[in-house]
């Protein structure tokens, strides 16, 4: 059963990241389309390190808020610049992070790997779709 659920969370937390690189898009405000690129960025690194965690068996509750703490400031900025960004939906990138930070202050320090599993798989979801929303809107196009 434990196996089921790591296979779960990783496959979800690595799907996560694929959404939230995005691609296409324009807007009229370079330095909000930097800040927001470099800020995604930043989420796709703390993505992988819970991938990595969730893969070798070892994601604990702490690591997940202190991943949710890491993500604070980017998905913020993302937010305050996503407003300048024509076509983002920062509105539903708000939902979803209270959502996710909610239920990650709600997480029992003991809490255990399916717990943690069920949290990270109907949270960061919507999260992550928000932000692929957003990704779409500042990676250029080839």
């Amino acid at each position: 059963m434990r196996k089921v659920v790591l296979l779960v969370l990783v496959v979800a937390l690595a799907l996560a990241a694929l959404a939230v690189a995005g691609c296409g898009g324009s807007s009229t405000d370079p330095a909000a389309v930097s800040a927001v690129q470099a800020s995604l960025a930043k989420v796709n690194t703390a993505v992988a390190d819970l991938t990595a965690k969730g893969t070798n068996g070892s994601l604990t509750a702490a690591d997940v808020k202190a991943a949710r703490d890491t993500l604070k400031p980017e998905i913020l900025s993302v937010i305050a610049n996503g407003k300048k960004i024509k076509g983002a939906d920062t509105a539903a990138l708000q939902k979803a992070w209270n959502d996710l930070d909610t239920a990650v202050t709600g997480l029992s320090n003991s809490a255990t790997l399916p717990e943690i599993g069920g949290i990270l798989l109907s949270k960061v979801t919507p999260l992550t779709t928000a932000l692929a929303a957003i990704g779409k809107l500042v990676t250029p196009t080839s």
